[in-house]
């Protein structure tokens, strides 16, 4: 996949190359131009990055390939910045860069860099810009007028577009950036509202956190997935609340008939979780993700370790766990604040007295109150050190929580010894 990755940002080159391998140009020059041509490929390969196509997501997870999306976005418009200042180093003047007398196909290549530029900023630094999920959105969506402007502005411009090959590359290139986003923004979600589950439950769990029981329509089968996958979810509910879209863990075991979400109210969509009633419809976009133990079955024991909601993808493993038994010893660190911010506690308790699966928890409470005779402080080292004792090195580690805890726990993992490969755990944001 990645080898196919690099052929085809790398098409432009090697076609020109074939199909034009002198020209009169300097070096720089020509480099500014192959710059040009690796950059539109890069574009068009963001589309398909982002169009959750499940046969390039499933290698790898979605949570994957969106991180990658977001490095190869900062490389694109790096390369695509050094184009026209290549250009006008290698000949083409400065005033390339800044004449106000520009033909107009310059100007959409001008317009459609800086419209790059702010989109990359914005999604790099959108925490300390404090720019809405929604207006990020509206943001990121300018991505097909900024492929429209630049590959108007190649075609226009390119010399090396003169030459037959490169023509039924440009349409190539047109062709899959603009099929990607038709399948992604129109296609899918046409099916997916066409064929929109309904709410049939709605659970409180804890004062913020509601399970949200799913059931796909009349005469339809709930899709296949694999514990600990997560969907995206789109609600319409009307009454004046937000119709967004939104991915969740599922909280539920594919062996169940229904399809669940638990869902913390932690911003401003997932606030408006709990007004969500029954009858209301969401279409469903999934399954997504490799955070599964069913995809590294071995006889190791297995220590999950949670933060909070992160508790949800784990539960769904546990769930499944219990249906189909395991060799595997389970070992479950759970960490919160507060004895009342533990979700699922008197499912997990049960778990623990039947044995199936053979699981033992340890609740870890940051905030505890005067009665708690549990587990103190936080989900570190020294923690897991004392709770899950070594060897270390033998057992598979699943962990799922706040980024910082999970960049501190997978820190800690590593200084007791663990591999990388005995550690899975799913980043996602977008």
């Amino acid at each position: 996949m990645v080898v196919v990755y690099a052929l085809i940002v790398t098409s432009g080159l090697i076609t020109a190359a074939i199909a034009n391998p002198i020209t009169d140009d300097g070096f720089v020059y020509d480099l500014g131009k192959c710059f040009a041509l690796v950059g539109i490929a890069l574009l068009t390969m963001q589309f398909v990055l982002s169009a959750r196509l499940q046969w390039v997501e499933r290698p790898f997870g979605l949570d994957a390939v969106f991180r990658y999306h977001k490095m190869m976005a900062g490389l694109t418009a790096g390369v695509l910045l050094m184009h026209p200042v290549l250009l006008a180093l290698g000949g083409g003047g400065l005033g390339l860069i800044y004449s106000m007398d520009a033909p107009w196909y310059i100007w959409f290549g001008r317009v459609a860099l800086v419209l790059l530029l702010a989109e990359v900023v914005g999604s790099a630094f959108r925490a300390r810009l404090r720019l809405e999920f929604e207006r990020w959105r509206l943001l990121h969506n300018q991505a097909t007028l900024i492929f429209g402007l630049g590959a108007i502005h190649a075609r226009v411009i390119g010399g090396d577009f003169e030459v037959e090959a490169m023509k039924v590359l440009w349409v190539t290139m047109v062709a899959v950036a603009a099929g990607a986003w038709l399948h992604h923004k129109l296609l899918v979600p046409a099916v997916a509202r066409a064929r929109s589950y309904r709410v049939v439950e709605i659970e409180r769990e804890t004062p913020n956190v509601w399970t949200l029981k799913l059931k796909p329509p009349p005469g339809r089968a709930r899709f296949d997935y694999r514990p600990g996958q997560f969907h995206f979810l789109h609600f319409r509910r009307g009454r004046g609340l937000p119709s967004e879209e939104h991915p969740f863990t599922i909280s539920s075991s594919p062996t169940g008939e229904h399809l669940t979400s638990t869902i913390k109210e932690s911003g401003d969509f997932t606030r408006t979780i709990g007004l969500t009633s029954v009858g209301d419809a969401v279409a469903i976009r999934g399954p997504f993700g490799r955070f599964s133990y069913t995809y590294y079955r071995d006889r190791r024991d297995i220590v999950m370790i949670a933060g909070g909601i992160g508790i949800t993808p784990l539960m769904s493993m546990l769930r499944h766990m219990r249906a189909w038994p395991v060799e595997a010893e389970v070992l479950l660190l759970y960490g919160n604040r507060t004895e009342e911010d533990i979700v699922f506690w008197e499912e997990l308790q049960e778990m623990t007295r039947r044995g199936c699966p053979r699981l033992k928890v340890a609740h870890i409470l940051s905030q505890p109150g005067e009665s708690w005779t549990g587990e103190r402080g936080y989900v570190d080292r020294a923690a897991i050190e004392r709770l899950v004792g070594g060897p270390y090195s033998d057992k598979m580690y699943y962990i799922c929580g706040p980024p910082p805890m999970m960049d501190k726990v997978i820190r800690d993992l590593k200084t007791l010894g663990v591999a990388d490969d005995h550690v899975e755990f799913e980043r996602f944001s977008l």
